[in-house]
């Protein structure tokens, strides 16, 4: 998406460039036809600029989007429909935080437990 809205983007560039050089010809100078040029002109080059803006600029709330994302955790997306469920540390048996998650640089998603600071995997379980 973001790649379609930079395309159309620069092709109103593109536009807007042509319409400005086309109010500098002295044809359009002589019967007066430069000034709705050069207005179309900054036109299409505003609202190419508003275009890329539009489809580069970040989720404000960082939260979660549906179907993953920029928003979710890690900038990983997310595969269909998720549900969290309470984490429970496999050593001491306590309630994990999941704010604790950290992704690690194989990919992997590593939990700390806040009472016994043991530190475990989660695992994704198998759709079928």
């Amino acid at each position: 998406m973001k790649v379609l809205a930079t395309l159309a983007s620069l092709g109103l560039w593109l536009l807007g460039a042509i319409f400005l050089l086309a109010a500098a010809h002295p044809d359009a100078v002589a019967q007066g036809k430069s000034l709705p040029r050069v207005l179309v002109g900054l036109v299409l080059l505003a609202a190419g600029v508003f275009l890329v803006v539009l489809a580069w600029r970040r989720s404000p709330s960082g939260a979660a989007t549906p179907g993953g994302g920029p928003g979710a955790p890690g900038g990983q997306e997310v595969p269909g429909q998720i549900s969290l469920k309470p984490l429970t540390c496999p050593h001491c048996g306590g309630q994990v935080d999941a704010s604790s998650a950290k992704l690690n640089a194989e990919g992997t998603l590593t939990v700390t437990c806040g009472y016994c600071k043991g530190a475990f995997m989660v695992q994704e379980d198998p759709k079928w």
